[in-house]
């Protein structure tokens, strides 16, 4: 492949990009596509003979999945390695399968826009994940120590607190916190509105009473000490510029709440949303239920959830069975 037709390749990627804006997917789901896409391109022209998209067929698309199953690379950073060779570090299936989902919403870009006349990423199957219990889910002691850890004193404590009382009410995403708007949550009816969910989707979830009172006291005497544009609509922004937060500074609250509490846990905005569901289930709540509240398309998404992990097992042999259950006296 010439030096022209790796540049047309170039250009196909970036005007994928523009149609994934186009059809509002998320920043970061067009950097990743477009990143993985242009990795893509970047192999068909270093592995094989074709000359142009469309001469890709089935049986490249094979040969791709199987070299990043095989791709591996040595962490040259690893401390070990000065002493002795570190062993390579295969991708993960997660990574695999993202970067072949990105190489077939390429590809079905490309027929929509008669550049090749058959997909030939229609078969292509992406790797099983494996489903594993979310890690770092919080106790209910827990959870309440994060929260309670800030001190709704100062505005950006009482910021703080609504934000960190309002992912463990709901369950939401972290992009989908930055993006509300101030008429979003409707504390009378005691409800927020989530107008950008994954797929651009659009749900109403339930306030707890501790978060319609976080929220309050949030709008009422810490948000306009932030808030330098009359224009400004989001409903919790930054206290340096008074603009939107971003994916960092709520990863920063987080793990600035759970180091007051004294957590050894890693607490990321991710963990809240587990331990809001985890916490719904376990007080018996309807999994399809839990399904809405966090806005999953599919209830297998959901029922991660539901599998019981080993230490709620020994509490019940230890309490249950015959063998291992101790008297009132012996307890």
């Amino acid at each position: 492949m010439n030096e022209s037709q790796r540049q047309r390749l170039k250009l196909m990627a970036e005007r994928f990009s523009e149609w994934l804006e186009a059809i509002n997917y998320s920043r970061k789901t067009r950097v990743n596509y477009t990143r993985d896409v242009k990795l893509f391109l970047a192999w068909l022209s270093d592995n094989t003979a074709i000359n142009s998209i469309v001469e890709v067929t089935p049986a490249h698309l094979q040969q791709y999945q199987i070299a990043l199953y095989n791709f591996a690379r040595h962490d040259d950073n690893n401390e070990a390695a000065t002493k002795e060779k570190a062993a390579p570090k295969r991708l993960s299936v997660g990574t695999q399968a993202n970067r072949l989902a990105a190489v077939r919403k390429f590809f079905s870009w490309l027929l929509s826009e008669q550049q090749i006349a058959y997909n030939p990423a229609s078969t292509l199957q992406l790797p099983k994940q494996p489903q594993r219990l979310p890690r770092g889910v919080l106790t209910k002691s827990e959870a309440r120590r994060l929260i309670e850890a800030t001190p709704a004193v100062k505005p950006r404590d009482i910021r703080d607190r609504a934000i960190l009382e309002t992912l463990y009410a709901t369950g939401i995403r972290r992009a989908e916190l930055i993006a509300l708007m101030i008429y979003d949550a409707d504390l009378q009816t005691a409800t927020l509105r989530i107008e950008h969910g994954k797929g651009n989707t659009k749900r109403v979830v339930p306030l707890t009473q501790a978060a319609i009172a976080a929220l309050k006291l949030y709008l009422e005497q810490a948000r306009a000490v932030f808030v330098r544009e009359a224009g400004q609509v989001r409903l919790f922004v930054s206290s340096r510029s008074g603009g939107p937060l971003d994916d960092d500074d709520i990863v920063r609250i987080v793990a600035k709440a759970a180091n007051r509490a004294g957590l050894s846990k890693h607490v990321t905005p991710h963990t809240l949303r587990h331990t809001c569901a985890t916490h719904l289930l376990k007080g018996r709540a309807d999994i399809r239920q839990i399904q809405k509240l966090l806005g999953h398309r599919r209830l297998s998404s959901t029922e991660v959830y539901t599998r019981v992990e080993l230490s709620d097992l020994h509490e019940v042999i230890a309490r249950c069975h015959p063998r291992e259950k101790r008297s009132e006296k012996q307890k």
